[in-house]
């Protein structure tokens, strides 16, 4: 009997292509609808996905076959992890992978909107140069406060520490109160919080 995989989010080829070298009957579903995924999965042995598809109730509930999930990214956040282990289906993700993306990513953001790029370009697009309007702020030297101190707050932090910036690392602790992980940073900073 042939092991069945259905990708609700799209990989990338050659990891498909992998899988199905190796034997196993794929179905690529990343266009169908996700309010149609509950009623196909019950011939499934295996899920993969992203973070479009959020696996949870009826798609769960319609799982009979499924034995295990497969997260290509970081966080699972969109699965429901409780109920997928009640219902014995094995859970894995890819951690690690994609940290430096997305740390990169996010200090691309920063930047752009420190420096009114998107800005800047919209106007320039238009005809216009708004230089005095768009000046913006360097980081050097400013503080920047980072929620979660995993694989991509870590990077966030040595990224900005780079550009000069002071990092204040928090994680979320006891109670759901937030406190300094001072673990995380490098650089010894003057915390804002209080904590017990």
């Amino acid at each position: 009997m042939t092991f069945k995989i259905l990708i609700s989010d799209k990989i990338f080829e050659e990891g498909i292509k992998l899988l199905e070298k190796r034997g196993y009957q794929v179905t690529r579903a990343w266009d169908t609808p996700k309010n149609e995924l509950p009623k196909i999965i019950a011939d499934y042995d295996a899920l993969i996905v992203r973070s479009a598809t959020k696996v949870r109730g009826e798609l769960l509930d319609n799982a009979k076959k499924l034995k295990v999930i497969g997260r290509a990214g970081e966080g699972l956040d969109n699965i429901d992890f409780e109920k997928a282990k009640t219902l014995g289906i094995a859970l894995v993700n890819t951690p690690h992978v994609s940290y430096m993306s997305v740390a990169e990513l996010t200090i691309g953001y920063l930047l752009a909107l420190s420096r009114n790029i998107v800005q800047g370009t919209i106007s320039l697009r238009e005809g216009k140069w708004d230089k005095e309007k768009l000046i913006g702020t360097e980081v050097d030297g400013k503080v920047l406060g980072i929620i979660g101190c995993g694989y991509i707050g870590k990077a966030v932090e040595r990224l900005a520490m780079a550009l000069g910036m002071e990092v204040l690392p928090v994680e979320e602790c006891v109670y759901d109160r937030f406190v300094p992980w001072l673990k995380c940073s490098r650089k010894q900073t003057t915390s804002p919080f209080t904590y017990h």
